[in-house]
């Protein structure tokens, strides 16, 4: 079996974990989306769709700007904490716009912008549970 701390790794390509992640945001967003669209109103499909693109969006643009700042490490070098907080808090502000302007000037429902909004936990703890199962990947690792 390999050893997973000391095996090479490859900041070019995704890790399998992280695709599936990716891939299973979608999956829940869509479910979420035909639910809502078949049980409820045109105002809650509204509220699941934009708060599901805003947190997909906030998941890639967490793990471009990790990737970024921890990718340029070498031995024996620091990655820089201020240019990492400064576009986490620039993040953190658009997308406080965005929720601001959504609630305020449009109709969306509030309860269906939470539940779109949870859609990366949702898939991420789903993602984790099918991992844990799947055989194959422990073997992997």
């Amino acid at each position: 079996m390999k050893n997973p701390w000391t095996r090479k790794i490859n900041h070019k390509e995704k890790r399998p974990l992280q695709e599936k992640i990716e891939f299973t945001n979608w999956i829940v967003l869509g479910f979420f989306l035909l639910l809502s669209a078949v049980f409820a109103s045109a105002n809650f499909v509204l509220g699941v769709l934009s708060g599901g693109l805003i947190s997909i969006l906030n998941f890639y643009g967490l793990r471009r700007g990790l990737k970024k700042s921890f990718g340029t490490v070498t031995d024996g070098q620091r990655p820089a904490k201020a240019p990492l907080m400064f576009k986490y808090f620039l993040r953190l502000a658009a997308t406080s716009i965005a929720l601001y302007v959504l609630l305020v000037k449009t109709t969306a429902d509030i309860f269906g912008l939470v539940l779109g909004l949870s859609t990366v936990i949702i898939a991420i703890v789903l993602t984790v549970i099918m991992t844990l199962f799947d055989k194959s990947y422990l073997e992997e690792v």
